[in-house]
């Protein structure tokens, strides 16, 4: 597999929630804002934005998270995933249904391509990152490469990994000796007074918010 495969837009990480209340009360707390959401999901969802990034709440069991994005011709894209041998987890295609489809990077991160959007939230300027864990950061980074992503941006100090934008998507792959699941990662500067030393939250959905002097 060498030639660049389509990402699409990035749309949101979606998370699988058991309480969607409780969780869209957690990050409320970490400064995130609600946006308007569209009649696409049978269950319950929300989206919340916090800078460039944004988070889909579904209180729905499925891999989680997941990278999730929006391509105008699904079928088309599909198609190209398979004809370049990426293993496709699963795929909902055709009249009648909301296309989407799905494959794993080589760390087993979710990836999702959507036939359209779920919600209307406008993010904004960086102020955070999604972090993956890999055990293989350079195999993991090269398998990003493929869809798009490109280096953007330093590491902080308190969080070593390497940062990429991917369709969009503030991206960094770090190392799962380092951390062993994915992050939300905010940067401070030195002299916020929030900053006095990395600190980690878990939130409902088992991602860590990380806070880190920038």
């Amino acid at each position: 597999m060498s030639e660049r495969l389509p990402l699409g837009r990035f749309h949101e990480i979606s998370l699988s929630t058991g309480d969607l209340a409780a969780s869209i009360g957690f990050w409320h707390e970490q400064g995130w804002t609600q946006a308007k959401v569209r009649p696409v999901w049978p269950q319950p969802y929300a989206a919340l934005s916090y800078g460039a990034l944004v988070i889909g709440l579904h209180e729905y069991r499925f891999p989680s998270p997941s990278v999730t994005c929006v391509h105008p011709d699904i079928a088309a894209a599909l198609e190209e995933h398979r004809d370049a041998g990426m293993v496709i987890a699963f795929a909902k295609t055709g009249p009648g249904v909301f296309n989407e489809f799905g494959f794993r990077d080589p760390a087993d991160q979710m990836i999702t391509l959507l036939e359209a959007v779920t919600h209307d939230a406008l993010p904004t300027s960086d102020r955070a990152f999604f972090s993956l864990p890999s055990p293989d950061p350079e195999l993991s980074l090269r398998f990003w490469g493929l869809l798009g992503a490109v280096p953007d941006g330093v590491a902080p100090e308190d969080w070593p990994c390497t940062r990429r934008t991917a369709g969009g998507l503030p991206l960094a792959i770090h190392h799962q000796d380092d951390h062993d699941g994915p992050a939300i990662v905010r940067t401070l500067s030195s002299g916020d007074v929030r900053v006095q030393a990395r600190t980690v939250l878990e939130s409902p959905e088992g991602v860590a918010w990380v806070t880190v002097g920038g």
